[in-house]
């Protein structure tokens, strides 16, 4: 009987392990990742674990090129999935009773969306800030460039995000409609989001301090 225990504990302190480096290195194997993710599963009750049970858990990459997007941060809150536990390990490689799911993150830097967004308009650089999205742009008058600002909103419609310009700025200033009609031509933007696993739907974005954070959904993990 201590026997029995004794191996039932010891394969109940390595199989969490276990299993969390087979769902990276199949994780970075799906995603042709340079570094396997960070992994941290959940089961709840913990000896659920040994049947293969998970109650969810949480996939973090950090600095990937996900979707075209050189990304700071990508989460993927996993939804609560079974495995074949000893077949995983054996073959070592995920093998899921049911392809899995999850909510997820991605942070872009500021910097990130400074390049998408110069890819097809006139826009120079791109101020995020938790009110809002700022962008700089140039005007020449009587032969002079002058820089200005755009304050502006971001969304995702249809697979793309997509920079609706509103009011402009010179020296802090709002300029009067009018007078800046003109200088809201060509700092407009719209980038595809394409290139992500199948399975992803992108659904909202929200600026943060000097990033912005898009959110959505991974059907079909690893499935």
């Amino acid at each position: 009987m201590l026997a029995v225990l004794v191996v039932f504990a010891g394969v109940y302190a390595f199989l969490p392990g276990a299993v969390e480096g087979v769902v990276a290195r199949s994780v970075q194997d799906w995603l042709n990742l340079e570094r396997p993710p960070e992994v941290r599963l959940r089961s709840d009750p913990p000896p659920a674990i040994l049947l293969g049970e998970f109650s969810g858990g949480l996939v973090v990459m950090e600095g990937a090129e996900f979707g075209g997007l050189r990304t700071r941060r990508v989460e993927v809150m996993l939804e609560p999935f079974d495995v074949r536990v000893l077949r995983s390990i054996w073959e070592g490689e995920l093998v899921p009773e049911e392809p899995i799911s999850g909510d997820l993150r991605v942070v872009v830097s500021e910097g990130e969306i400074s390049r998408v967004a110069r890819l097809d308009s006139r826009v120079s650089r791109v101020d995020i800030r938790p009110g809002g999205v700022f962008v700089g742009s140039d005007i020449s008058i009587l032969g002079n460039e002058l820089p200005f600002a755009v304050r502006g909103d971001l969304a995702v419609s249809g697979g793309r995000l997509i920079f609706t310009p509103g009011s402009v700025y010179i020296a802090g200033a709002p300029l009067p409609q009018r007078i800046s009609r003109r200088m809201l031509e060509g700092v407009r933007f719209v980038y595809r989001l394409e290139g992500f696993p199948e399975g992803t739907t992108i659904t909202g974005v929200r600026p943060l301090d000097d990033r912005l954070l898009l959110t959505g959904r991974i059907e079909g993990i690893l499935g």
